[in-house]
């Protein structure tokens, strides 16, 4: 199951995504057809994660600050990627974290004090 907001992929059995608190579906939308949410107006892929565990890290921090974000993964939700033997990272280049226009800066900030070296490595956008 998946969340059509966050694309979070979920165990059999939930039903309701605890971060979004939408309803769950089987299937995702391909990544091209999905839209970010409305309530703002510019969304800005601000950084690309190679990390599942950093882009979850991310989002949770960036939200307990009230900072709108949406981690988009390579494949289209998190997850296995469906190639043949070990791989950690997804196809497509790893986690995409999206924020409206008039949060980069508070964003940016976040995501150096958590990331660090690995935020500046990561980031698509130049701060003003």
């Amino acid at each position: 199951m998946f969340c059509p907001q966050c694309r979070y992929e979920y165990k059999a059995g939930i039903t309701i995504c605890p971060d979004c608190n939408a309803s769950l579906v089987e299937t995702l939308p391909k990544a091209e057809d999905k839209e970010l949410p409305k309530e703002y107006k510019d969304w800005i892929q601000l950084a690309r994660i190679n990390s599942q565990y950093y882009a979850e890290m991310l989002l949770e921090a960036l939200r307990s600050k009230e900072i709108p974000a949406v981690i988009e993964s390579g494949t289209g939700h998190f997850g296995q990627t469906g190639q043949m033997g070990v791989s950690f990272r997804p196809v497509g280049g790893g986690y995409s974290l999206y924020v409206p226009r008039e949060f980069v800066k508070d964003a940016d900030n976040e995501g150096f004090v958590i990331l660090g070296v690995e935020w500046e490595k990561a980031k698509l956008v130049d701060i003003e």
